[in-house]
């Protein structure tokens, strides 16, 4: 089944923006990408909400993945979690974005190959952009050199289950929104 057809299907109510989203077939599962910079011609706030949308993604992903990571295999007290995970916060927010159009990038001109392509480009995507900032915060959250290198070496051995899972995630979570948001903006502008 095509996306067209999907889409095709959907309720008045319930409809992609194809000013602001265009639907990348790159990838195994449609990704939603900003179009360009300047597409939220007709749709209130767009650019705000896609950088809503990307630091929500970001910071409640990361957190569900830092848990078993950081408390369990790392040994972290909760006290430095914490820390951590409040950093990772402020980290994640400002990052959110740049990784998103990081990963838009990178898809735009390396997927295309099916779900085995899918899964390396964004395995590539997240440890290229995450596992530098990953490595500061857990120094400037206080964490050990020992603490450090487990964690890492487990965040690297982890990345090729969590790379496309995220990029899965971010697709969703757009997605949801493009089509719960759309209905509100037709009838808001009725």
């Amino acid at each position: 089944m095509q996306i067209e057809d999907i889409i095709a299907g959907l309720s008045p109510t319930c409809y992609r923006r194809p000013d602001v989203y265009e639907v990348s077939y790159s990838m195994s599962a449609p990704a939603l990408t900003p179009t360009s910079p300047d597409a939220d011609t007709t749709a209130p706030n767009t650019r705000r909400w896609d950088f809503l949308l990307d630091i929500f993604a970001m910071n409640s992903f990361s957190w569900a993945v830092a848990i078993p990571i950081e408390l369990v295999l790392a040994g972290m007290g909760w006290k430095e979690h914490l820390k951590v995970r409040l950093m990772a916060l402020v980290f994640n927010t400002l990052i959110a974005r740049p990784f998103s159009v990081y990963r838009s990038w990178v898809v735009n001109r390396f997927g295309g190959g099916g779900v085995v392509n899918a899964y390396l480009v964004d395995t590539f995507v997240f440890l290229s952009f995450q596992f530098p900032l990953y490595l500061c915060n857990m120094r400037l959250g206080g964490a050990s050199w020992d603490e450090v290198a487990t964690a890492s070496i487990t965040f690297i051995l982890i990345a090729g289950s969590l790379g496309r899972p995220y990029g899965i995630y971010l697709d969703w979570v757009r997605r949801v929104w493009i089509n719960n948001v759309s209905s509100l903006w037709s009838k808001r502008a009725s």
